[in-house]
């Protein structure tokens, strides 16, 4: 069973631009950095986005 605030809000922050196009919640215990292909709408096109550290 998970423990109370095992989760965490992070924002995933493309490579190319820097700028923050989404957010998502990820197990603070077991999950390593994410890298995922996302769409980037300032670049019109699909980039690799890379999990930053927690939103306040």
């Amino acid at each position: 069973m998970a423990k109370k605030w095992s989760r965490i809000v992070v924002a995933l922050v493309c490579s190319e631009t820097g700028a923050t196009n989404y957010h998502t919640m990820v197990n603070k215990v077991n999950t390593p950095k994410l890298k995922l292909m996302k769409y980037c709408p300032r670049l019109r096109k699909h980039t690799l986005h890379v999990s930053k550290d927690k939103l306040k």
